[in-house]
């Protein structure tokens, strides 16, 4: 994220009274790695805390391998992304004290020549 979009983010968390402790953004990048001979991502995770930037390579095919995920294995089957999601936004809306996680799960399944994007369902 450049430097003027991370500034403007966190001017306007202020101006609507977001605490700085709650402002996170998280981007992923992936593509095709020719060197590799597969898909290849990786997250970039910051916080408006000071703490620096945290780059993470994706393994296993799920973007948010921590909390609370942590130890559950790594799978590809729909049902486990979606129970992924579930935990996901449980640990969010129980970490904020409120709603802030919620809705619907979309996969994308992300092949050498084209994406195809999923609605697994509802949380």
């Amino acid at each position: 994220m450049s430097a003027w979009i991370w500034l403007s983010t966190c001017s306007s968390a202020d101006r609507a009274g977001i605490p700085r402790g709650q402002l996170h953004t998280e981007i992923v990048l992936g593509g095709w790695s020719p060197k590799n001979g597969r898909m290849m991502a990786t997250a970039y995770a910051k916080s408006a805390n000071g703490d620096p930037v945290v780059v993470q390579p994706l393994e296993g095919g799920l973007a948010s391998p921590g909390d609370p995920l942590r130890g559950r294995p790594a799978s590809f089957e729909m049902a486990a992304v979606l129970e992924a999601g579930r935990l996901q936004a449980e640990h969010l809306n129980q970490a904020s004290g409120r709603l802030v996680a919620g809705g619907r799960v979309l996969a994308a399944l992300l092949r050498r020549d084209h994406v195809t994007l999923q609605d697994l369902g509802k949380l």
